[in-house]
């Protein structure tokens, strides 16, 4: 079966590779001395993360690791006739560690702490996930679920995460972005068990990240070349569980060539509950999703890669459906009504890369593609003979709507990487085209409950240029000062550009303490796609006017610290605001998931969080996360609605986002054990106050929950063939099914899901 498959890729992919790392990575450097006096010819190791790195001391006693991917590394100094050094240290995305090493004190094997390691190194706003901390993990087949640990991020309904007080998540998966073409995919953008390790960024964004919305920036490295470590290796699971569920996933890695790494991933599953759904229990819901991904790493000499991912899914979820009136939601259908969703997507990304022979620099070039399509297939008899009831007590028949829409992208992207002395420099820039083509029925009773079909057709293009330089100085390990600029242009159905300040500076004031600070400017383009139409006539009125939609500008604060409490334990506090102009937005058209995308005149979100984790030698880990927020939005400054638009900030009033949680809390601690620590056991409780019940209209707030997952299982690495693993899995096992939204005019009723129990069994081949 391997060499079916390696024979199969082959053959497939004429170009075989992508490169070792992401190109967001973090810089380690420093000097070696021994007995006072440089030490030349020492061999540094950094072993973490499924790498191994290696480089030796100058004459001057001087290394460096130019492109180290982010997360925990054990860095071992060597030379003969002298002490080894070693040192736990933890390295982010654009972090610098700069180490003073002396191999003179006479004591063996030195682990100094993992934290405290420079002012360099140490945001508080971003947080990395390595694969064992996703494998323990009760929900760690759900990329948003898996990001929702992070502080500063709430899961809201749809299983959407919501990052510092609006939506939208930026994606780079290694190294290349992935722009989202349209909204309201339930899919993700890809399955957690293709992912090596991710990176969250909810602040402290660097000059490389924006042209899009930026709640938070998810960095995702799926495969590293180190993850081989013999010729063939691989895995399949079968699971299955309630609500009808079952799962097959297939994982191959091989080497092709001397020189050539291959990854495939194929993962198929069906459940009966896919989506929130209106109602206490799920009324047609099942869905279907299949994914597919390919990654390729191969070494073209001994500076060169060249680098191939490709990826492909398909999803289909059905509708949920209400067949009776309720107090929490009025509109109802008739029973059998069957409106289904279906979601294509297709990337691929090609990236060079060349390393500087003496480590301190890097060049990248990536050209990539995605093709996005939601093709939304109402039911449309159905719908008509659906009503929503008013308040006075009357009845409004429903209206019908079906859509296809697809959005193709071709961009480039270009970064170069150079240290000089203690100055690090970043330049880039991206580039992108998009082709958007949107197909529309709307299906409405005029006033004589006469059937009227409204056909909106939309054919657009649009483009992105990005272009930055951002310098991270060093003068001493006790101050860093990361300065930044990025210039945006966006073309669509509306045009706008940017010049965005970014500023960091990090300050170690004692020997566990490290101050951030943090400001900087953001823009984001709106999507090309256009439902503005179809939001006003789904409402019952005319089509015109349409209010063109605007860019987004934000402007983001945040200041914090970062404590070592000992050697594998840190906490973080954070405190954060973001003041927006024209905030980008989305409502729901009716009883469909279809979003509408537009402009509130001014928004506004301001919070505290903080994080306590640690991790011991034997695996074990510990992790409290919790959020403190508010989110307020106000006026429409942009898209088509039932009242004219209203620009003036000064006329508007704020009331609280639909998403806007207050608090929310979690807690997660994984236990490892048996032999070489290859069992584990999960507990994940998770608190959070309840949403608004008004989109942006009154005071009142749904109940608050509490819901607790637990898992137990037992790990397969690459290339063990000891046993068979497995994972049993309990989701909500308080059996809380509480409600994160409530029909009111804008958005449908939304119940979270019950009860969710899962076995899936792993055997290693």
């Amino acid at each position: 079966m391997r060499s079916f498959f390696a024979t199969a890729i082959v053959a497939a992919f004429v170009f075989s590779t992508s490169p070792a790392f992401a190109d967001t990575t973090g810089l380690v450097r420093g000097t070696t001395v021994a007995s006072g006096r440089a030490a030349t010819g020492v061999t540094i190791t950094l072993r973490g993360e499924g790498a191994t790195l290696a480089a030796a001391s100058d004459a001057r006693g001087a290394f460096a690791f130019a492109r180290v991917p982010f997360g925990r590394y054990t860095l071992t100094a060597h030379r003969d006739g002298l002490t080894d050094y070693t040192q736990v240290l933890d390295v982010q995305s654009d972090g610098i560690v700069t180490l003073n090493i002396d191999l003179g004190l006479k004591e063996i094997g030195r682990a100094q702490t993992a934290y405290i390691k420079g002012a360099g190194s140490t945001p508080v706003s971003v947080n990395s996930i390595g694969r064992a901390q996703i494998a323990a993990l009760p929900d760690n087949q759900s990329l948003n679920r898996v990001i929702e640990t992070v502080p500063g991020i709430v899961r809201y309904s749809y299983n959407e995460p919501v990052a510092h007080g609006f939506h939208g998540l930026t994606y780079e998966i290694d190294g290349v972005p992935l722009p989202q073409g349209t909204s309201a995919n339930f899919s993700e953008v890809i399955d957690p068990r293709s992912i090596d390790s991710l990176e969250v960024f909810t602040g402290a964004f660097p000059a490389e990240f924006g042209g899009s919305r930026q709640g938070a920036v998810v960095n995702i490295i799926s495969h590293r070349a180190t993850d081989l470590a013999s010729r063939e290796s691989g895995s399949l699971t079968i699971g299955a569980g309630t609500y009808g569920s079952a799962q097959t996933s297939l994982a191959e890695s091989a080497r092709v060539g001397g020189n050539t790494r291959m990854f495939l991933n194929a993962n198929v599953e069906r459940t009966n509950r896919g989506i929130d759904s209106p109602t206490f229990d799920a009324v047609h819901d099942a869905s279907n999703q299949s994914n597919q991904f390919l990654r390729t790493i191969t070494n073209m000499g001994e500076f060169n890669s060249l680098a191939l991912d490709y990826s492909n899914n398909f999803a289909s979820f059905e509708i949920p459906i209400n067949t009776a009136p309720n107090p929490n939601d009025p509109v109802v259908v008739p029973p059998g009504t069957n409106d289904v969703q279906r979601e294509f997507d297709r990337a691929a990304s090609l990236v060079f890369t060349n390393n500087a022979k003496n480590g301190g620099a890097f060049t990248q070039i990536s050209p990539w593609y995605r093709s996005d399509r939601i093709n939304y297939a109402g039911d449309l008899d159905s719908n008509l003979r659906g009503t929503i009831a008013n308040p006075d007590g009357t009845f409004t028949p429903l209206s019908g709507l079906t859509q296809d829409r697809n959005s193709q992208f071709f961009g480039v992207r270009a970064n170069h990487f150079h240290v000089f002395g203690a100055n690090a420099v970043k330049l880039g820039f991206d580039v992108s085209r998009e082709i958007f083509r949107g197909r529309e029925r709307i299906a409405f009773l005029d006033r004589n409950g006469d059937r009227t079909d409204f056909t909106d057709n939309a054919d657009r293009a649009g483009s992105l240029f990005g272009a930055y330089v951002q310098d991270k100085w060093t003068p001493t390990r006790y101050l860093s000062i990361l300065g930044g600029m990025r210039f945006d242009r966006s073309t669509g159905y509306t045009s706008g550009s940017q010049l965005s300040p970014r500023i960091e500076i990090n300050g170690q004031v004692g020997p566990t303490d490290i101050l951030h600070a943090y400001y900087g400017r953001l823009y984001a383009a709106p999507f090309i796609e256009d439902t503005r139409r179809a939001a006003v006539i789904v409402g019952g009125a005319n089509p015109s006017p349409v209010y063109d939609l605007q860019p987004e500008r934000d402007s983001y604060y945040e200041f914090g610290i970062a404590h070592t409490i000992n050697a594998r334990t840190r906490a973080t506090v954070n405190f954060w605001k973001r003041d927006v102009r024209n905030v980008l937005d989305t409502t729901q058209l009716a009883n469909t998931p279809i979003q509408a995308v537009f402009n509130n005149t001014i928004g506004t979100a301001k919070g505290a969080e903080a994080r306590v984790e640690s991790s011991w030698r034997n695996g074990d880990s510990f992790l409290v996360s919790a959020s403190l927020s508010s989110s307020k939005a106000g006026g429409i400054s942009g898209s088509t609605f039932l009242f004219p638009p209203s620009t003036v900030p000064s006329d508007v009033t704020l009331n609280p986002e639909d998403h806007d949680q207050t608090f929310t809390a979690l807690i997660a601690y994984t236990k490892r054990f048996g032999a070489n620590h290859s069992f584990f056991a999960s507990l994940e409780p998770q608190y959070g106050t309840g949403y608004p019940t008004q989109f942006q209209n009154g005071p009142g707030r749904l109940p608050p929950h509490l819901t607790l997952d637990a898992s137990i299982g037992r790990d397969v690495k690459r290339g063990d063939r000891s046993g068979l693993g497995f994972t049993a899995t309990l989701s909500n096992v308080t059996k809380v099914k509480y409600l994160n939204k409530v029909n009111n005019g804008f958005n449908t009723t939304q119940y979270g899901e019950g009860f969710r129990a899962d076995l899936r069994i792993t055997a290693p081949f």
